[in-house]
């Protein structure tokens, strides 16, 4: 999918959301044929670094509404370039075994 079509989208979704916000009875319409949503946090964490001038990696971890770790990626950044990429199998795993114990949320 071109970024093209993705602005396009985006541009139209905004411009119904300020139609929603000058007319109370639409929005509340709006709201009830919404499907669904879902709690996502991300918790940034800034790996030590021997030379963050240089360089600096980090990890953002996405906790569900239970509180628990539903994905993670890891990022790069040296210089002016960087790279993020999603975690997956054995990394993953690592990954939520070294942070669950020190990172909790509880929602109520």
């Amino acid at each position: 999918m071109s970024a093209e079509k993705i602005d396009r989208e985006l541009k139209k979704r905004i411009n119904q959301f300020k139609k929603l916000l000058k007319n109370e009875e639409e929005r509340e319409s709006f709201y009830n044929s919404i499907c669904g949503s879902e709690i996502l946090v991300r918790i940034e964490i800034f790996l030590p670094s021997a030379n963050p001038e240089r360089y600096y990696d980090g990890l953002f971890l996405y906790l569900n509404d239970e509180g628990a770790s539903s994905k993670a990626e890891y990022y790069y950044n040296e210089g002016d370039e960087g790279a993020i990429t999603k975690l997956e199998g054995d990394s993953l795993e690592v990954v939520r075994d070294l942070f669950e114990d020190e990172l909790s949320l509880e929602i109520e």
